[in-house]
């Protein structure tokens, strides 16, 4: 028996060691397919089997598997799984692409992040990889069509300045409406203070590449943890941090040029000529018309048929419009250890505006430290230095005669730019003068009159993290968010606005000083696998104060000194400051059972010293829930459907976004009174003053079909805006115009739908969509004293807060040439009156707006395709309604008008005949405001394309330094399918001397080392 027990352990113990002996060691490296970057915590795993191995810090790793192979599996979370066959390969490499699916399973809410199927409330998420390599100089810019619920608007096409974004629509009269951005948890003072000779964006100063992602908190609910900031919805931007392993280094680098969308097609001199005789001889005037229009193009009395025609044309805006160049540079290092973590990046980006005098300049560096000190105590940092430096334009908009916006398309066309000796033509005090009421040779005046203005800012955080037991954590955060603004401008003694001081030189100053600290406590921990529980209870303080200087010099006696003291007569100086204050407490509690239901309360108290003494504080509390259907028992048999929820929430946010000092009462400098220097009453105080509400009810349902191929939202809201913060109107003879109140009501319906699809994906081939639509309807419900409307209707209940309230335009009269407009009943006339014949003609806030992008793959080469819309917007164009005054007066006009004009009894036309002065007798100026210029402003735009190839990993092994390596070539505002006549439908304001947007076209190289 012992001879048989031994005799078969010697043979076990042979099979054993043949099997070991036909076994083999595979080894290989495992990087991120994006950075190149080594991937530590990978499982290594023999499919079919349990034999598995991790990878270690840098990537690498080391399995043993049978000698006849078998195939290796990948796998990490929020990374595509990726099968390799072993062949006979003894070296094995693999690069795990990041799995958008994946990732969006965790999303940041609040103080915190939850698991996706968790989420109760309507949030938005943009890759930070989507927006990356635009030629953008603020993130904010970054969110168009992107996100359902999201409205982006340009001020301009001034590089790095103004943008205007609202999140579900505008809920305030008053009060602010632009969101709250949080970065990196730094809340952002997005106000550009009280130094202003450009158009500016306190965002510029971050580089979109160094963001990981974006969330856009929409719902009431989600938004209520941050109480009085929050009302207008919240941005979230968290940027790239540390990896574990080998520091990785990218560097990047894209070059482009961008032009003009479009350019006003104008008169010619002998047009412009023809035009203005015709509208003299209409008016009246036909023995004075010639000597009139001579006299007004500057040309002699004298001058013959045969020397109009052979005048010259000049093209004013080839003068003021160029090919502009963007230059960026960036590198970034990114690694560390299992204890410390970093990730930090510099950045260089010039852009030359497409108008002369507009330049952008950007000096970035972005710095995130994580350090785990013990098991329990944790450290993280975050610092980004920013220096934007920007080229002040003669003015930013408006109908400035000096600027080229604004006169290169109205400029006489007869004038020229230079004399024969090469110097400018039309100098102030010069002869011969320089024609037209656009008096103002603009590009002498871009060229003399110079401004610069720099923003140096610092957006800085702290935080210590101590897990006092399992799921129980305190954190304490600080951060500063600081910014120092100096910016001068020099009118030229050369130019008409600074020839009869002899030179005006003015400086500013502005320093902004925004700090916030936030101490916070929470829990989290799952009772018997099936209940779930996370609370948070934390305390906030915040306060941001403005301080400000300005001075203004005259009299130089040259042009070469510019600087304050080198003007012989000190004009002025100025001093201002402001500030404010919030602080809070703020509770959480989200409950979640089997992963099936979840409930989810939020309570914060707020106070803000910017209002009354009496109800500086405001409670505002939020309630959610949602149910994973997909999750119950009896959906189990539908394998097509990966999740369906239903979630609803509602809850309460504060408005604060006044004036810092609007509730007390002020006094302000009232210069001298009887030999003494005095102070006077410059506003009245309100102690009653408080909070203006939003409550908002949401709804929602989030799917994910097929194997996840199709997914998306579709939601829903209603929000009622409550104790509006509204300027009343007051008796002149209280010394005051208005004050501040609570009155009145405000009403906003929304639906969105969102829907991600990968419509192909086979041998290495995919295609993927992503398409939003949002719809909002907007209704003021309630005025002071009853009022259905205000005296001048620019808000009337039962209407949107864009309301316009005008004239009907009813064209030509064919007998005569004249302009009519539709009276109240409905007849055409000539004189219209604002008491009895305005009607509503439209909105200036769009109804409909989205997106629609694709994205196509194949092994290495890439494309995205995205589409940006919107609808239902009316807008007057200041701009164009100055070219369609069509020989009113002395300045050029449309030659599409000119063609159109009406000159013949009986001809078919909407263009009235030209008449000097605009408004003919007994009848009003045709370019009145009405429905002739107020023009729809609905559009489809090919908002951005890229087309990028990432070289073979095989190739870049050869170097044996670069990981990574990608060319791209990329195109923005390429086309835009509208109807509007004005340089751009995207737009908010008038429009009127704005500098427009640019198409741009640039090329890069991206590597990875």
């Amino acid at each position: 028996m012992k001879k048989a027990l031994l005799f078969s352990f010697v043979f076990v113990l042979a099979l054993v060691t043949q099997a070991w002996a036909q076994s083999r060691t595979v080894t290989g490296r495992v990087t991120d397919a994006t950075t190149g970057e080594g991937m530590p915590g990978v499982t290594v795993q023999l499919k079919g089997t349990s034999t598995a191995a991790p990878t270690g810090i840098d990537g690498s790793y080391s399995i043993s598997v049978p000698s006849a192979g078998g195939t290796l599996v990948f796998s990490f979370i929020g990374y595509t799984s990726q099968e390799i066959a072993l062949g006979s390969q003894s070296t094995v490499n693999a690069r795990l692409a990041t799995d958008a699916r994946q990732i969006s399973e965790i999303v940041v809410t609040g103080y915190g992040v939850q698991q996706k199927r968790e989420v109760t409330g309507a949030i938005a998420q943009v890759n930070g990889a989507s927006i990356q390599n635009q030629p953008i100089p603020s993130l904010d810019k970054a969110l168009q069509g992107r996100a359902a619920g999201v409205v982006v608007q340009s001020a301009s096409g001034i590089p790095g300045g103004a943008v205007n974004v609202q999140i579900r629509g505008v809920g305030s009269v008053n009060a602010n409406s632009s969101p709250l951005y949080i970065i990196d948890g730094v809340q952002i003072n997005t106000t550009t203070g009280r130094v202003a000779y450009t158009s500016a964006n306190p965002l510029a100063s971050i580089n979109t590449n160094d963001i990981e992602s974006i969330e856009v908190i929409k719902d009431a609910a989600t938004a209520a943890v941050y109480g009085s900031q929050a009302a207008n919805g919240v941005v979230i931007i968290t940027t790239k941090r540390g990896k574990a392993g080998r520091t990785q280094f990218t560097a990047n680098y894209y070059t482009g040029v961008s032009e003009a969308l479009k350019k006003f097609d104008v008169l010619n001199t002998q047009q412009y000529y023809a035009l203005r005789t015709e509208a003299f001889r209409n008016a009246n005037n036909p023995a004075g018309a010639r000597a009139n229009v001579l006299s007004e193009m500057g040309l002699d009395p004298n001058t013959t048929d045969a020397q109009i025609a052979a005048l010259p044309t000049y093209d004013w805006q080839d003068i003021a419009f160029r090919t502009g160049v963007v230059n960026n540079y960036e590198l970034s290092a990114r690694g560390g250890t299992d204890k410390t973590t970093f990730y930090i990046s510099g950045g260089f980006n010039k852009q030359e505006a497409i108008m002369t005098a507009a330049d952008f300049t950007r000096a970035s560096m972005k710095l995130n430290l994580d350090h785990a000190a013990t098991d329990k105590l944790g450290f993280e940092m975050s610092v980004n230095l920013g220096r934007v430096s920007q080229v002040a334009p003669f003015s930013t908009s408006g109908s400035s005669l000096g600027s080229p916006s604004f006169a290169s398309s109205l400029i006489l066309p007869n004038n020229p730019v230079r004399k024969e000796d090469g110097t400018y033509f039309g100098l102030a005090g010069a002869t011969p003068r320089f024609a037209g009421i656009l008096n103002q040779n603009i590009a002498s005046v871009n060229e003399y009159s110079t401004g610069n203005q720099e923003n140096n800012s610092l957006l800085g955080s702290f935080a210590a993290t101590y897990k006092i037991l399992p799921g129980l954590s305190f954190r304490s955060s600080y951060s500063i968010d600081y910014s120092n603004i100096n910016a001068d401008f020099y009118y030229d003694p050369r130019t008409p606005d600074g020839f009869a001081n002899r030179g005006d030189a003015y400086k500013a100053s502005d320093w902004n000083t925004n700090f916030q600290t936030v101490q916070l406590l929470s829990f989290g921990k799952t009772f018997a696998d099936v209940h779930k529980v996370d609370a948070q209870a934390g305390f906030e303080y915040r306060t941001d104060e403005r301080s400000s200087f300005s001075a203004n010099s005259r009299g130089f006696a040259t042009p070469e000194f510019r600087t304050l003291g080198a003007g012989s007569t000190p004009v002025s100086t100025g001093e201002g400051y402001t500030g404010y204050k919030r602080t809070g407490g703020f509770g959480s509690v989200n409950y979640s059972f089997k992963g099936k239901y979840t409930l989810r309360g939020i309570l914060s108290y707020n106070g803000s010293s910017r209002f009354g003494q009496n109800y500086q504080f405001g409670f505002f509390p939020g309630v959610a829930a949602g149910w994973n259907i997909s999750e119950e028992n009896f959906m189990k048999g539908m394998t097509w459907l990966n999740s369906l929820k239903l979630r609803a929430s509602w809850g309460q946010n504060g408005r604060d976004g006044i004036g810092d000092f609007t509730a007390r009462a002020l006094y302000a400098n009232a210069g001298v009174y009887n030999g003494n220097p005095a102070i006077a009453p410059a506003g009245l105080p309100n102690t009653e003053l408080k909070w203006e509400v939003r409550t908002m009810l949401d709804m929602g349902i989030d799917f994910a079909l097929f194997g996840n191929r199709v997914s998306g939202t579709i939601g829903g809201f209603i929000e009622k805006n409550d104790d509006l913060l509204f300027s009343l109107p007051l008796q002149q003879t209280t010394g005051f115009g208005s004050v501040l109140v609570n009155i009145g009501a405000l009403e906003q319906k929304g639906l969105e739908f969102e829907l991600n699809t990968v419509n192909l994906d086979f041998s290495g081939f995919q295609w993927r969509s992503n398409f939003n639509i949002t719809y909002i309807k907007n209704e003021v419900t309630k005025l002071y004293n009853g009022l259905k409307n205000l005296p001048d209707y620019s808000l009337i209940v039962g209407e949107d807060l864009g309301v316009i309230y005008s004239y009907e335009y009813a064209g030509v009269n064919p007998a005569t040439g004249r302009p009519m407009w539709y009276n109240g009943a409905g007849d055409p006339t000539y004189v219209v009156a604002a008491a009895t014949d305005r009607k509503l003609i439209g909105s200036t806030l769009p109804k409909v707006t989205g997106g629609f992008e694709n994205t196509f793959s194949y092994k290495g080469l890439d494309l995205a395709i995205m589409f940006q819309y919107q609808y239902g917007r009316t807008q007057f164009d200041g701009q164009y309604g100055f070219l369609m005054e069509n020989g009113n007066r002395g300045f050029n006009t449309l030659l599409d008008l000119y063609e159109r004009r009406w000159t013949t009894p009986g001809q078919i036309t909407d263009v009235p005949r030209a008449y000097n002065g605009g408004a003919e007798t007994g009848g009003n100026n045709h370019a009145i405001a009405s429905t002739r210029n107020y023009f729809k402003t609905d559009y489809v735009r090919l908002k951005n394309v890229q087309l990028g190839y990432n070289l073979p990993a095989g190739l870049l092994s050869r170097t044996r330094v670069l990981n990574t390596a990608r060319v791209y070539v990329q195109g923005t505002n390429l086309f835009t399918y509208d109807d509007f006549p004005g340089y751009d439908p995207e737009f908010f304001g008038t429009a009127t001397g704005i500098i427009p947007q640019s198409k741009n076209v640039t090329f890069g190289v991206q590597l990875g080392f």
